[in-house]
């Protein structure tokens, strides 16, 4: 329960010489996108509905899997079905529409998605059961144990999917009940040294009408819904907020339509993350977040993996062994086809 100096020394000397004090990086330069995502810690995302929150979290975790070869239990009903969010995760990573279409994935790049997202990814659908935290985390402890992996990272999207569970301490009052179970998430990374991610939505907010057009602002760390516990509770806070497009900021810049701005909110460790505001832009085409530099080009995250990955063609070689194959095949199945006929994967 207690610790003396002289048990630290190796800890005290990372300290002492800037190591390890930053999280895995998540593909930007520090300077240019200061957060990171660091073992044994949280991260409580908050914004209001359509903001982005899941699309920038689902970014920064496939780019974890580019980087650093993390794997990820993910809870996110509100996405859809466990299929359509490894659908959402295929075009993230290939960054094409996994749906057939005139701009979609080549089959080739099919089998490459669904092989990356197989291997670090793993959605939690529980259909119509009840699931509490403490019962989402025994789950990704069993996780573990089934495939004998190490889990780094877990997402709860949206917390107000998880069932509550007062007990007799909380009184009844929600900021009782959310202070002890947050403390329960924070508990849980640092004891499992996983990095422990929740969603959120905020509090109803008085919207603003500037030249005829109506918008929230950008809320506050306290407007998380439950209150300012989570500001209290939480390790780093991030919250992405969607300007009005077409109107002007403070610098006479005119907000873009797919422009977002990403606000740090509460960096925790000190030195994990650096407190203020980025701005990020989705392309819609590729299902990726870029910024831009000094001189206005696009920056996209660097995933250092993809550049090894060999091309792979849009003519898929189908009539090789898929002629006679249905077009519903396990991703067992696929990865069998492609190895017999030495497919690029």
């Amino acid at each position: 329960m207690y610790k003396r100096l002289s048990d630290l020394q190796p800890e005290l000397h990372n300290i002492r010489h800037v190591k390890n004090v930053r999280g895995k990086s998540i593909g930007w330069d520090f300077e240019q996108l200061p957060y990171t995502v660091k073992e044994g810690c949280t991260t409580y995302i908050g914004a209001a509905p359509a903001s982005g929150k899941t699309e920038i979290w689902f970014e920064f975790l496939i780019n974890l899997s580019c980087l650093h070869d993390w794997k990820h239990v993910i809870f996110s009903p509100e996405t859809g079905s466990a299929a359509e969010v490894y659908s959402e995760l295929c075009h993230k990573y290939i960054g094409k529409p996994y749906t057939i279409g005139e701009f979609s994935m080549s089959q080739g790049e099919q089998i490459t998605a669904e092989m990356f997202v197989n291997d670090h990814f793993i959605v939690v659908d529980p259909i119509d059961e009840d699931l509490t935290l403490e019962n989402f985390y025994k789950l990704v402890d069993e996780i573990e144990k089934t495939h004998e992996i190490t889990i780094n990272t877990t997402t709860i999207d949206p917390w107000n999917e998880l069932t509550e569970e007062y007990i007799q301490s909380d009184l009844g009052r929600e900021d009782k009940y959310l202070s002890r179970i947050l403390g329960m998430a924070r508990k849980n990374a640092r004891k499992t040294k996983r990095h422990n991610c929740i969603i959120n939505h905020v509090r109803d907010q008085a919207p603003i009408t500037q030249n005829g057009q109506t918008f929230y602002p950008m809320p506050t760390a306290r407007d998380f819904a439950g209150g300012q516990v989570w500001f209290r509770k939480g390790l780093t806070v991030l919250i992405p907020w969607r300007p009005p497009a077409g109107l002007v900021d403070s610098n006479g810049n005119v907000y873009e339509e797919n422009e977002v701005h990403l606000k740090v909110a509460k960096s925790k460790p000190k030195g994990v993350s650096k407190n203020g505001i980025y701005k990020m832009y989705l392309d819609v085409s590729k299902y990726q977040y870029y910024m831009r530099d000094n001189l206005g080009n696009k920056v996209y995250a660097n995933r250092k993996d993809l550049a090894e990955i060999k091309p792979i063609s849009n003519q898929f070689p189908t009539k090789l062994k898929f002629e006679n194959v249905p077009e519903l095949m396990s991703t067992s199945e696929k990865i069998r086809i492609a190895n017999e006929n030495n497919l690029p994967f």
